[in-house]
């Protein structure tokens, strides 16, 4: 396969054009001028753009680092000769999310399309390998010389140094036993934990319905129990009701008698207290209590004795006469012998006035007494004050019958009230409105035995549906044996390959004595001569991994104890060789190299050049250089 024209509408190129010839082609250009964009072009004209690849923190997948700076679709045309033809291939871009997933492979100037070759496995059909073997051996981007293992690799190479009959890689063999026995056991998770999980599942769900099923015997034992005391309660109570009715029904018979009786007795005590009461309403003390009536009395005599005896007092008016008599006496002194006897004359009728004034007084005053004595004793209808004492005695006396009448009817209307409460009581037990301390103890045991029941029986209900949730005791128990005998032929399967594993390892160990060396022994020759030399050792683990070690010296060193020139002329040396043992020989396709010689000094670069120009002379060489 040798590329011939490369069109690109890629990242910085905008209907940039390229031409390649056989053999080597060195394209100097400076830094950012699109040499790694043309590497990713002839890669992604190939293989195509993973449009599944996303971002992440140090990377860009290609589908965004190499959009087209220009804004138009990302687009290519690459030119080549294969088997002798010449054909091209176009890769253009119809939606945004599947860049370059439109493709076409003509034979060039003709029209017709290749057979067999498609977007998908182009790169393959004209290169002889997958994309993952190309980019591990002949494409070389910039900075990324290190080889990274990958199974297909390793199965090519393996496959050229032993029989070539090799067609799986013993690494991609040994891991896909590996992740066959994570499947059935990798720490607690994979099928044996959880078969185990599920088997300690059912052991747990059988011990739950044999919990469960136990319980339930046990609840439908106490339920037929709780019927059977339902039905004895409910006959009691119905036998206590029907005596209840008996005894209420003569009980009120009895009681309406005692009615009748004391309703005549309250009616008697009603009219004795109302004759009392008006007797003791009566007189002068109506409405008093005893006592008061007394105090009143007592104090109206004593004001009554006290006006008689002002009554009876009569007033003398023989002081005031002898007054005048001797003021006469002097009036004639005075005529009959001398003026200075009026004196005796003035003071005489001055006390006569004064004593006849006193007579007045004391007169009216016994008028006034008698007066107000006759209106007391009037009031009360009494003739002395000693009858008002005896008349507030008879009014205790009437007030005395007339409340001890009231404290009688009191009693009859209480006993009358008693006996229609009783009557009415034995009413109510006979309708049913009101029961007795039996009947309402009866009442309140059976409904909590019904409530019982109806808890029972809810119980009863929810255990028998979990119990058929969980499933049948047997059931259980045979799923759980079903699982052990599972999880011990997986127990098996995981010992078999673990056998395998082991096996496999050590067929490993024998295949790197066969894969190691070979790629190790042509990578050396081509390391020690682009070295000149100095290094006469290299050799490559099963990880791709590389060790060297110098010309006389007895120690390996891996790659990073080596310069960054020498380390990227070691990983050369390996691709070179991978590229000789893995990649077909008889259409042989290109070596692509990015900046491969940037660390290089002078005298290596020369004789990388000079190995290149030889390789050159089998297959296209295409060396991207900025020096």
């Amino acid at each position: 396969m040798v590329i011939e024209k490369l069109r690109a509408t890629f990242g910085c190129l905008d209907g940039g054009e390229l031409e390649l010839k056989p053999g080597l082609n060195i394209i100097n250009a400076p830094n950012e001028s699109g040499k790694s964009t043309w590497c990713a072009f002839i890669r992604a004209m190939l293989y195509g753009i993973d449009s599944a690849e996303r971002a992440r923190a140090g990377y860009l997948p290609d589908k965004t680092r190499y959009a087209p700076w220009s804004g138009r679709p990302m687009s290519g045309v690459m030119e080549l000769r294969h088997g002798g033809r010449e054909i091209t291939l176009e890769r253009s871009t119809a939606a945004a999310n599947a860049p370059m997933r439109q493709f076409s492979a003509e034979y060039t100037g003709t029209g017709e399309a290749v057979p067999g070759v498609g977007a998908a496995n182009a790169g393959e059909y004209f290169t002889g390998v997958s994309r993952d073997v190309f980019c591990s051996s002949a494409f070389i981007g910039q900075g990324a010389a290190a080889v990274r293992g990958s199974a297909e690799l390793e199965r090519r190479i393996a496959g050229v140094v032993s029989s070539g009959e090799e067609e799986v890689s013993a690494q991609e063999a040994l891991e896909r036993l590996r992740a066959w026995q994570r499947r059935r056991r990798y720490n607690r998770r994979g099928a044996i934990p959880e078969l185990a999980g599920e088997i300690a599942r059912g052991e747990d769900a059988l011990r739950r319905v044999e919990s469960s099923v136990a319980e339930r015997e046990s609840v439908r034992a106490e339920l037929e129990r709780c019927t059977g005391s339902v039905k004895d309660l409910s006959a009691r109570l119905e036998e206590a009701r029907r005596q209840e009715r008996e005894s209420a029904r003569e009980s009120l018979d009895r009681s309406g008698e005692r009615v009748g009786g004391l309703e005549r007795d309250y009616s008697a005590a009603a009219a004795a207290a109302a004759r009392a009461e008006a007797a003791a309403g009566e007189g002068p003390f109506a409405g008093m209590d005893a006592p008061a009536a007394e105090a009143l009395a007592a104090s109206e005599a004593e004001k009554a004795e006290s006006l008689r005896r002002r009554s009876e007092a009569r007033p003398r008016a023989a002081s005031a006469a002898a007054c005048a008599v001797l003021a006469a006496l002097f009036a004639i002194l005075a005529v009959a012998v001398s003026p200075f006897e009026l004196i005796g004359t003035a003071v005489f009728a001055a006390l006569a006035a004064w004593r006849y004034s006193a007579y007045s007084r004391l007169k009216a005053s016994a008028l006034a007494a008698a007066g107000e004595y006759a209106a007391l004793l009037a009031r009360y209808g009494a003739k002395s004050p000693e009858e008002i004492a005896s008349l507030a005695g008879r009014y205790a006396s009437r007030r005395a019958a007339a409340e001890a009448a009231a404290r009688e009817l009191e009693r009859a209307r209480t006993a009358l009230e008693e006996a229609r409460a009783a009557r009415r009581a034995d009413e109510g037990r006979l309708s049913g409105a009101q029961e007795s301390g039996l009947l309402r103890g009866l009442e309140w045991e059976l409904a909590s035995m019904n409530a019982r029941r109806e808890s029972l029986s809810a119980r009863l209900a929810e255990l028998s549906g979990a119990i058929g949730a969980m499933g049948d005791p047997v059931a259980v128990e045979s799923g759980i044996c079903e699982r052990q005998r599972h999880m011990e032929a997986l127990e098996a399967q995981y010992d078999a390959l673990e056998l395998a594993a082991s096996t496999l390892e050590r067929a490993g160990a024998e295949l790197q004595s066969r894969f190691s060396p070979a790629l190790g022994r042509r990578a050396a020759e081509i390391f020690g001569r682009l070295t000149g030399g100095r290094y006469d050792e290299l050799t490559v683990a099963r990880d791709f991994s590389v060790a060297v070690r110098q010309t006389g010296d007895s120690v390996r060193r891996g790659s990073l104890y080596l310069s960054a020139g020498a380390a990227d002329l070691m990983y050369l040396a390996v691709r070179l060789a991978i590229a000789e043992l893995a990649l077909p020989g008889d259409e042989p396709c290109p070596i692509i190299l990015d900046d491969a010689l940037a660390y290089l000094d002078p005298e290596r670069r020369a004789r990388v050049l000079e190995l290149l120009e030889e390789i050159g002379s089998a297959r296209q060489v295409i060396l991207f250089t900025c020096s």
